[in-house]
């Protein structure tokens, strides 16, 4: 699974707002605790002036002493030794409201007139937990209105600050060699963007240049080797046509009219592969390749009957391929040239098209060397002629064209298959 991307103010704003929320739960926390201790001494102090009063009605006016709903006084014989003020939580029915509470109550036992007395003093808690309560009904609020602002904003905002950005993405993404393109700048006041335009102007300038120098130093080596080569060509031609040549004269002129020959080829598939490596093949469209089939099936087909081979196909009228036509035209012709050249004699090869593949086979010995790397350059077998180019022509061609090309041996069969590349 292909992971998701992010616009970096997305990941910005994520990043705030999880910092946010922590920055809020850090407060609430402390808010929570400092409301805490200031309602547990404000009720600590209210109960300790009840406990007050409930002496001084002790020493007064005893008889009235449990009259009063938030004291209970109680006789004892003794204090409890190191005796320290208790307070407890306890859910009771206000006087009041008719409703069950929470109160905070005070234990403690003090000694009035030579007598010892147990007092429990009750105060209602229900406000500090409100309180309490509230902090956090605050804080939400606050911060989902804040997370929702920031939405807001970053949705806003990324298209207006991120204009820059996404113009020089576009530039890059549309550069082209083969285009006399110059890179327009845009205006902007963000540093950054304005230094990322003035590297990749600087870097495409160069870009260019070292492009120019290498397209001129491969035309004027190919031509100066195509020169000498043609002439050693011509020469050889002559002489094999020289009637006063021995057979063995003759047979040595034949490997140098060869070797020529090779040497030619070899020169015109690497300035072919050159000019495709440079994507100077720009001439991209829906090309059909039923009809660059049949032409190509057509012309190679008496070198197939020589050797006994024949071409069965399977093509749909709608299969295509969104690439040069001159590309896709090598590509087909290299694959029908492979697929004969190394297809066994007196044996059938396959060739089909649906919808969205397109799928080549033939006969043939297994291969003497590793099957991923077939597609590279200068790979052939010991005893073959072949330069080794035309499959690694066949594969950067694919790349190109943005297409998936796989090979597998089936069956004793070298299987070739492209389909277009799917993008998740």
């Amino acid at each position: 699974m292909r992971k998701r991307k992010y616009s970096i103010l997305t990941k910005v704003g994520i990043f705030y707002l999880l910092f946010t929320l922590l920055s809020f739960l850090v407060t609430a926390i402390i808010l929570h605790s400092e409301a805490t201790k200031h309602m547990d001494n404000i009720l600590e102090e209210r109960l300790k002036q009840r406990e007050h009063w409930v002496k001084i009605l002790i020493e007064r006016r005893p008889e009235r002493v449990n009259k009063k709903d938030y004291a209970t006084v109680t006789p004892v014989a003794t204090i409890p030794k190191a005796f320290k003020p208790v307070y407890k939580d306890t859910v009771l029915l206000h006087h009041e409201t008719g409703r069950k509470e929470v109160h905070r109550k005070r234990i403690n036992y003090v000694t009035v007139k030579d007598q010892h007395y147990r007092i429990e003093v009750i105060k209602s808690a229900t406000e500090l937990y409100r309180f309490k309560d509230d902090v956090y009904e605050i804080i939400l609020p606050v911060f989902i209105v804040l997370a929702l602002v920031i939405i807001l904003i970053n949705y806003l905002l990324s298209g207006y600050l991120f204009a820059p950005f996404k113009y020089i993405l576009r530039q890059m993404a549309s550069f082209n060699l083969t285009r006399k393109q110059s890179f327009r700048q845009r205006t902007t006041s963000t540093t950054e963007f304005y230094h990322l335009q003035q590297l990749f102007e600087a870097m495409q300038k160069r870009i260019v240049n070292d492009y120019e120098q290498l397209k001129s130093y491969t035309e004027n080596m190919s031509h100066e080797l195509q020169t000498p080569l043609t002439i050693m060509q011509n020469k050889a031609e002559h002489l094999l046509s020289d009637e006063t040549l021995s057979q063995q004269q003759a047979e040595k002129i034949k490997i140098i009219y060869d070797e020529v020959m090779q040497l030619s080829r070899l020169g015109s598939l690497l300035n072919l592969i050159t000019k495709i490596g440079n994507e100077e093949f720009t001439d991209v469209k829906e090309a059909y390749t039923k009809p660059i089939l049949e032409q190509h099936i057509q012309s190679i087909s008496d070198f197939a009957a020589n050797r006994y081979i024949e071409i069965k196909t399977t093509l749909s009228a709608d299969h295509a391929f969104k690439i040069d036509t001159g590309l896709l035209d090598i590509l087909i012709r290299n694959l029908l040239k492979n697929a004969v050249s190394y297809a066994n004699s007196d044996s059938v090869i396959y060739i089909e098209t649906t919808s969205s593949a397109f799928i080549i086979s033939n006969e043939g010995p297994e291969l003497e060397f590793d099957a991923a790397t077939i597609f590279n350059r200068f790979t052939k077998g010991k005893n073959s002629k072949s330069l080794g180019l035309g499959l690694a022509i066949v594969k950067q061609i694919c790349q190109i064209g943005k297409l998936n090309i796989s090979y597998q041996r089936t069956n004793g069969r070298h299987v070739f298959s492209i389909e277009e590349k799917t993008f998740d």
